[in-house]
């Protein structure tokens, strides 16, 4: 058992997606699902039933009355804002446990993780290679290993970043630490939630630069630019970093300018997607 397996093994009562999600995520995936049995899951569940709610009546997308109930709400949201929403949800606890409401460290990755999933999801809109709800999905999860090592992983995650500070790579201080890297175990939980493999290999391979060892080229491409992106709009680029990988715009197919238009969509999405009501 190689260490990352190790922890999957310490997490596996503990890091479970809620069922709730899992039953969201399976209706919306089936099309031949109805909205009652959409609505039937989600209202036996507060804790979503709330937030689907909150977002349907968000300033986002200024109804002119209020929305009360989930049948509504299911009905005006369509099915796959409501798999970003169940999705979304289902990471929050992973990230920031309800002790861990405070920590800055995991909240900016919580905040990043979400704009790299809304980044994923826009970006793979633009081509007809693989599904924008996957996307979203590979986006918001890329970096899950991270929160799961710092909590699980039996070191303090501050190690790994003063070893960064020093100029060591991060993987390579995350497996010194951890004898493992934040995204070999996203790859491992990934899988261990029950997720396609092609969306596990694209988390497992989010730091790759060699495109000829990609298991899962499209999605891993549209992953890591989502994530320069992100980072991007965020004004938090770092200086060796000025430019997005390459091969990124070569496999997506995008050129200068579809880059550039891209980006300006990244940067309205960030700003007024509904979901970033999740970050909070």
């Amino acid at each position: 058992m190689n260490d990352g397996n190790k922890i999957i093994a310490q997490i596996r009562d503990i890091a479970v997606l809620p069922q709730v999600v899992h039953q969201v995520i399976d209706l919306t995936s089936n099309p031949h699902a109805t909205a009652k049995e959409l609505e039937a899951v989600i209202s036996i569940d507060p804790g979503m039933s709330s937030r689907v709610l909150n977002t349907v009546n968000s300033a986002y997308y200024s109804l002119p009355r209020k929305i009360a109930s989930i049948k509504e709400a299911v009905v005006f949201l369509g099915f796959q804002t409501i798999r970003h929403i169940a999705t979304t949800a289902g990471m929050f606890e992973l990230f920031l446990g309800k002790a861990d409401r405070e920590n800055v460290r995991r909240r900016q990755w919580w905040r990043h993780s979400i704009d790299v999933g809304l980044c994923a999801r826009l970006i793979a809109s633009q081509s007809h290679e693989a599904s924008p709800e996957e996307a979203y999905t590979a986006g918001l999860l890329h970096d899950i290993g991270k929160p799961l090592l710092d909590r699980y992983g039996g070191e303090d995650y501050d190690l790994v970043e003063q070893l960064v500070a020093q100029g060591v790579p991060t993987l390579p201080a995350e497996q010194e630490i951890f004898t493992c890297e934040h995204a070999e175990l996203g790859r491992l939980v990934s899988l261990h939630w029950r997720f396609p493999e092609n969306l596990a290999n694209a988390i497992g391979q989010h730091h790759e630069d060699d495109p000829a060892a990609l298991e899962e080229p499209w999605l891993t491409a549209v992953t890591q630019l989502a994530d320069w992106t992100a980072h991007l709009v965020r004004k938090q680029i770092e200086e060796e970093e000025p430019a997005p990988p390459k091969w990124t715009l070569e496999i997506l197919k995008l050129t200068p300018n579809q880059l550039q238009a891209v980006i300006i969509g990244c940067e309205a999405e960030l700003s007024e997607s509904p979901l970033q009501g999740l970050a909070a």
